[in-house]
């Protein structure tokens, strides 16, 4: 089910910048926002908010799972807002130029992948936690703000692979949970060569459709979260890299064929649109693809 948000409940009177909707990012939804000064009205959140300050300064009073935080945030301040948790009391004493608000399921993690780990799903619980710095949190949550702000070639995958690292470490971090109770996957099943060689012509033989992390795992008989670690591990670079490197190599062989088009080329190595394909291609070249066709 695709996360909805609930930016325009919490935040009437601010401005939507962006959001990652309808770019079929699945695991998150993100979407940067501007804010004006005032106090917000009371709500309990169905999917898990995580806030981080992007530009600008703000002092911000915040009251839920009876816990009141006051905060005078600076960029790389985060906040935490767990779903079913009623905040009652939020206000914003001054404006704010940007912040990113990432949206992840109610369950970051499946309950399977919770049994991976070895946790009951019904004792995990995640902590109301506000005016922080986290620089995983916030490294994490640049990566998203860099792939909403410039697409690239593999951004859905990459945006699966970042809900995912982000689902587990707040968990590790702000939970119930001490860290040690989950520990860091390990890339338990390594890909030897004939996992490999499956995953690599999986990958090939499908550049031109949404490829998703569970697809590829699927292929080495690996969990999601299992799965990362080992490809990185076996290729040297993530899977969304590697997907990315492969569909603009597919495009460059294509540009020698004088009678595909620009669109059939973006569709057929599995950018979103010509526009998409060709911002991405100068981004990799150096120039744009009709430029490097006339060139080759």
């Amino acid at each position: 089910m695709p996360l909805g948000g609930h930016g325009e409940a919490k935040y009437p009177h601010s401005m939507r910048l962006d959001s990652s909707a309808g770019r079929g990012w699945t695991g998150l939804l993100a979407e940067t926002w501007r804010h004006r000064a005032g106090d917000l009205p009371d709500i309990e959140p169905r999917e898990t908010e995580i806030i981080v300050l992007t530009r600008g300064r703000l002092r911000v009073r915040r009251r839920g799972d009876g816990r009141l935080q006051r905060t005078a945030a600076v960029p790389g301040t985060v906040w935490l807002c767990p779903a079913g948790i009623r905040e009652d009391m939020i206000r914003l004493y001054n404006d704010l130029e940007e912040s990113i608000h990432i949206y992840l399921p109610a369950a970051p993690l499946s309950a399977a992948a919770l049994q991976e780990f070895d946790i009951d799903p019904d004792r995990l619980r995640l902590r109301y936690d506000g005016g922080f710095h986290d620089p995983v949190i916030a490294g994490l949550a640049g990566a998203v703000l860099g792939e909403l702000r410039r697409p690239g070639p593999a951004g859905a995958l990459l945006a699966e692979s970042l809900a995912a690292a982000l689902a587990v470490y707040i968990l590790r971090h702000h939970s119930n949970l001490s860290p040690a109770a989950l520990p860091v996957a390990r890339a338990e099943g390594a890909l030897d060569p004939d996992r490999q060689r499956r995953v690599r012509d999986f990958i090939l033989d499908n550049l031109g459709t949404d490829l998703t992390l569970e697809q590829m795992a699927a292929q080495a008989c690996l969990s999601r979260f299992h799965f990362a670690r080992a490809f990185k591990a076996a290729f040297g670079c993530p899977p969304h890299r590697f997907v990315q490197a492969q569909r603009l190599e597919r495009a460059r062989q294509m540009l020698r064929d004088p009678d595909l088009s620009l669109a059939e080329i973006a569709s057929a190595c599995g950018f979103a649109s010509q526009t998409h394909f060709s911002r991405a291609f100068k981004q990799a070249t150096g120039r744009p693809p009709g430029s490097w066709r006339r060139s080759d």
